[in-house]
């Protein structure tokens, strides 16, 4: 009976504290009130800009990340662009020279037009001091035979001394061992050139009749002597004279027509 009367006073008694604590909040100033509220607005104000900060950082970066995705797709795209062009060009390179290659071939048929000729380039050369032969890209499947003359827009090159299904040799009259029967253009009086060592544009005249008066710059032709080579083919011109005691054992040296170091186009003469 105590205890529950205990009870029930402490039961109004913390029903009056509660009472009276309404009555001091509802009371109280707003400025006091804001000042107890100020430091959780502030907590969730932080909290808040921490969340809308980070949201935004993360757009940004997938913006980035979007941004370098793209870049990466338009540099592949600019590459195989180039690889296009550079092919393009590497193309147009190709029928340039391919076209310059069937002007002089043209050239040299018009030049040549009394002789079946078979046109032809360069593929290989073998310059040394005893051998100075060249390698064609045309061969017997082509109608080429051992034997036949090579010429270019200069004059004579030499002839076929060997003949495969695709390519074939050709000794040089520059060449040690090519001997040519030649004659000077202006007197048809005979000679024999032969290719010397260390030199790709020169060769040496030899076998010269001592009534033939001789001057530098004349003009060397083939003879039309010695079954390879046909007649008035051009050779090259008197470069230097040389006398020695014995007028029969004097020579000349003559620089040829064609300029063997760049010799890219020739024509074979089939007749």
């Amino acid at each position: 009976m105590y205890s529950d009367n205990k009870n029930s006073k402490l039961g109004i008694v913390i029903t009056i504290v509660i009472l009276v604590f309404l009555v001091i909040i509802t009371n109280l100033d707003n400025n006091i009130w804001s000042r107890i509220a100020s430091p959780f607005t502030k907590i969730t104000m932080s909290v808040q800009s921490g969340i809308t900060y980070l949201k935004n950082k993360i757009s940004k970066n997938d913006d980035y990340f979007a941004t370098v995705d793209d870049l990466k797709s338009k540099n592949e795209e600019l590459k195989k662009e180039n690889e296009e062009l550079k092919q393009k060009k590497q193309e147009l390179e190709i029928l340039k020279a391919e076209n310059k290659t069937l002007k002089e071939h043209v050239k040299l048929v018009d030049k040549y037009s009394d002789y079946d000729c078979i046109p032809g380039y360069v593929i290989q050369r073998d310059f040394s001091n005893y051998s100075k032969t060249i390698v064609i890209n045309i061969g017997r499947k082509d109608g080429i035979e051992i034997g036949m003359t090579v010429v270019a827009d200069g004059g004579l090159v030499g002839y076929i001394v060997s003949a495969e299904e695709n390519t074939s040799k050709v000794q040089t009259i520059i060449d040690t061992a090519s001997a040519v029967s030649a004659l000077f253009a202006n007197t048809e009086k005979s000679l024999v050139t032969r290719g010397i060592l260390d030199s790709d544009n020169r060769i040496k005249g030899t076998y010269i009749d001592n009534d033939v008066v001789v001057n530098e710059g004349d003009d060397i032709e083939t003879s039309g002597i010695g079954g390879i080579y046909p007649k008035n083919i051009k050779i090259g011109k008197v470069k230097e004279i040389v006398n020695t005691q014995n007028k029969t054992n004097r020579y000349v040296y003559i620089e040829t027509s064609v300029d063997f170091g760049s010799l890219n186009n020739v024509l074979v003469l089939k007749n």
